[in-house]
């Protein structure tokens, strides 16, 4: 079974400009993102999925450099963006989450590659893990379904399709209560930036290779690092709510 993880990225991002390729500790975080995800073992190929945009050239490049594949496809439609590139690298199975996510765990990479394996679903969540620690497991027939019955262009958010629907088979994998928190581990506002400075800062260059075990117990014994961007989620969330209605 061939299984890539699609790197949905962008550069168009206005409340952090190039956010995903801003640096820390001399590294774009999209790298961090890629060494990360290269510590699963389930991972055949990581193919960051972008647009033929030139603003998006510099991460055809970092690609490139880091020994990845790419994808140039619709600007704005994600989801056919990653149903192009599931055909076009002929995965069997795909694991994506955006680029904003640089310490996306590998440990729950491995966790829906498994449950797919055990369940054959369409979509697999692992969404009671911190924001910007979950990935999403998505089948390149789903992909495709999705494509074909989807009435909007603009699908940035395109999880409704799969749950708002009784066409496809769910799985929900349970997260531990140990990790259940409502920490935010993703990359949109200035403060967000500052919040990834301090946990990189902390367990330096090889801060990618960090636990999901060591990472949480590192927030929760240090309440001034998780204050730092604990109130962009609040403004994070009501944006999503008013783009939720062009996933249908």
């Amino acid at each position: 079974m061939k299984t890539g993880f699609l790197i949905t990225a962008r550069l168009k991002s206005t409340r952090l400009p190039m956010k995903v390729i801003l640096k820390v500790n001399g590294i774009e975080l999209i790298r961090h993102m890629i060494n990360r995800i290269k510590e699963s073992k389930v991972i055949d190929e990581i193919i960051i999925c972008t647009s033929p945009n030139p603003q998006d050239a510099p991460l055809v490049k970092i690609a490139n450099e880091e020994g990845i594949k790419y994808f140039l496809g619709d600007e704005d439609d994600v989801i056919q963006r990653l149903s192009d590139a599931a055909q076009h690298f002929n995965l069997d199975y795909v694991i994506n989450v955006t680029a904003d996510n640089p310490l996306v765990s590998p440990e729950y990479i491995t966790e829906i590659y498994k449950k797919y394996k055990k369940t054959n679903a369409d979509h697999i969540r692992c969404n009671d893990l911190p924001i910007g620690l979950y990935s999403y497991g998505l089948k390149p027939e789903a992909l495709l379904k999705v494509c074909e019955t989807k009435k909007s262009t603009q699908t940035e958010v395109w999880g409704n399709y799969f749950t708002k629907s009784d066409l496809f088979h769910i799985q929900n994998i349970q997260i531990p209560k140990k990790y259940l928190r409502n920490y935010r581990l993703t990359l949109d506002y200035p403060e967000d930036f500052e919040f990834f400075k301090a946990i990189f800062q902390n367990f330096g260059e090889n801060t990618y290779k960090v636990s999901l075990d060591d990472l949480i117990n590192y927030l929760d014994n240090n309440p001034d690092i998780v204050a730092i961007n604990s109130k962009c989620q609040i403004l994070y969330e009501k944006r999503r709510e008013e783009q939720k209605h062009l996933a249908i």
